[in-house]
């Protein structure tokens, strides 16, 4: 065993320059061991450190910015510290030889997956410390939107850096995606349609991040826009996603949009009711509603409209400034109980629909039979 252990020791010696002799090539594994097991081990340790440091100098003010900077940056410089370990260790066990060429372009490599790992990570990090003001939404739609497609921009940088150190230029590939530019552009004509309906939606505006919207009808809220689709959280809590093409080119409800929404449902009461007792029903409905807080008072009306071919036809309009939908539909539930509750107190039967079928003699319908 010893015997073999030096003779691998001897040929490592004999091929990298400036190593003398076996105990040499044994004393420089081990301090390269060394160096390599305390750059693994203590990566977490050595990481946060860094990187508290930094985000202290770069944000001394701003919390939440150091915050993004942290969660941001810690894994990528973790990861670029085990890979700074392999070559600090290889410097240590062999500075000379065709293996250095090879670890300096895992070190290149690693350096460009950690950086570009960091940019993707912090572009699309919690930017609300530099949304303020009055218009933050707008803010926070434009920066969502643009982080997306900066984030996009970095891997693909990052994937040409690659290829650029295993001699690929990128000269060579838009070379080659010139030679096949035609079969290019059909193959990307949905994402550039989508990345340009991207940027109508952002600086059109007919919508932002959080609005409340209808879509093919049905109603969602916006949680992202991103580079090809827009994401929308749907009533049932679903989360439904549209191409951006889609959404550009759709007539689109927008619900915060609104300063006021409007309310009109019909109420039918029975034929039995006394012209005075529908009049006093249509007054004292209007007096109910307007003790609401969120009802515009100058537009009530509550009218006795039609008679129906199963009861008088009441119809209740009037305008709210409660425009976010679930409140409003919380609000309309609470109306409509203290309709019927008023009515039932009034005395007032409420009709609905109904059919009455008579049936002749049981023999009279076995003869017709």
């Amino acid at each position: 065993m010893q015997e073999r252990l030096d003779s691998v020791l001897n040929k490592l010696a004999g091929s990298i320059e400036g190593v003398e002799n076996e105990k040499e090539m044994l004393l420089r594994l081990i301090i390269g061991l060394a160096v390599f097991l305390i750059f693994t081990v203590f990566r977490k340790q050595i990481s946060k450190a860094a990187v508290g440091l930094f985000s202290i100098t770069a944000f001394r003010k701003s919390e939440k910015a150091k915050k993004s900077l942290k969660n941001s940056l810690t894994r990528p410089f973790s990861f670029f510290i085990v890979v700074l370990g392999v070559y600090i260790s290889s410097e240590i066990i062999a500075p000379t030889g065709e293996i250095r060429s090879q670890l300096l372009l895992i070190l290149k490599l690693g350096l460009i997956i950690s950086t570009a790992w960091f940019a993707i990570n912090f572009i699309g990090s919690d930017f609300s410390f530099i949304l303020k003001g009055d218009d933050s939404k707008t803010k926070k739609t434009a920066v969502t939107f643009i982080s997306n497609f900066m984030r996009g921009l970095v891997a693909v940088i990052a994937v040409l850096l690659v290829l650029e150190q295993f001699g690929i230029s990128a000269t060579r590939i838009f070379a080659a995606l010139g030679i096949g530019g035609v079969a290019v552009a059909f193959a990307c004509k949905d994402t550039v349609e989508n990345l340009l309906s991207g940027f109508i939606i952002i600086f059109d505006k007919p919508f932002e991040v959080d609005d409340s919207i209808e879509l093919d009808g049905e109603i969602g809220t916006v949680e992202d826009i991103r580079i090809r689709t827009t994401r929308l959280r749907m009533v049932d809590g679903s989360e439904k996603v549209y191409p951006n093409t889609t959404i550009a080119n759709a007539a689109v409800v927008n619900f915060s949009k609104m300063e006021k929404r409007s309310f009109n449902e019909t109420l039918w009461i029975n034929y039995k009711h006394s012209g005075e007792d529908v009049e006093k029903f249509c007054a004292d409905l209007k007096e109910l509603i307007s003790k609401y807080d969120n009802v515009i008072k100058d537009d009530i009306r509550v009218n006795f409209l039609n008679y129906g071919t199963h009861a008088l036809e009441i119809n209740i309009f009037f305008y709210t400034t409660t425009t976010v939908y679930s409140e409003y539909q919380e609000f309309k539930s609470r109306l409509n109980s203290d309709i019927k509750n008023f009515a039932d107190k009034s005395d007032i039967e409420l009709a609905f629909s109904s059919q009455t079928v008579y049936f002749g003699d049981k023999l009279e319908i076995e003869n017709k039979k």
